[in-house]
């Protein structure tokens, strides 16, 4: 009987060898050895901080163009455009500047432009007032001759400036005239 117990004996020995064989690869085929003990830790890097996200580029801060326009309109707009307000923060910088400002309208397009141009220069005097431009030193014109539509704000001139009249001087008080003869009486 042997043979029987010996064809009985490999299918359990195969399965033994398979089970071994996947056992050891499963398993680590050498240990890494230990570092010396006389080596130094490595050197503990601190985190870096994350980066910053950069910033967004910064528009560059509008300017008054060089023909003073702080404003452009449409038709018969009155009121000022929302890019005017930078212009304008621009231009209250300087507390002491005179400036003029003048509103204009074509008179050939539009009836009332003559009220149009000088609506529109009153809205930026209300505003340069607002951020502390003094009151006195603005002043406020209109145009109906030119085809535009904008209002301009310019640094006064020498002759745009508002002069005061000098005080008439006080009339030379007149000398004494010499007695005058007297005069005859006349004849009857």
């Amino acid at each position: 009987m042997r043979p029987a117990a010996s064809l009985a004996a490999k299918p359990l020995l195969a399965w033994l060898g398979a089970a071994a064989l996947v056992a050891g690869c499963a398993s680590p085929a050498a240990e890494e050895p230990a570092p010396p003990a006389f080596a130094t830790a490595p050197a503990v890097m601190p985190a870096a901080a994350p980066a910053a996200p950069p910033a967004p580029p910064v528009a560059p801060a509008p300017t008054v163009p060089a023909d003073g326009t702080v404003a452009r309109f449409v038709g018969t707009a009155t009121q000022l455009p929302a890019a005017t307000a930078a212009l304008l923060d621009q231009l209250a910088q300087d507390k002491r500047a005179r400036w003029e400002i003048k509103g204009y309208s074509e008179r050939q397009v539009n009836k009332t432009a003559r009220e149009v141009a000088l609506a529109r220069a009153l809205a930026v005097r209300k505003e340069l007032v607002a951020r502390g431009v003094p009151a006195q030193n603005l002043r406020v014109k209109y145009s109906t001759e030119e085809a535009r539509e904008a209002v301009t704000v310019l640094p006064q001139t020498a002759e745009g400036a508002r002069t005061e009249a000098p005080a008439p001087a006080p009339a030379p008080a007149k000398a004494a005239a010499p007695a005058a003869a007297p005069r005859p009486a006349a004849k009857r």
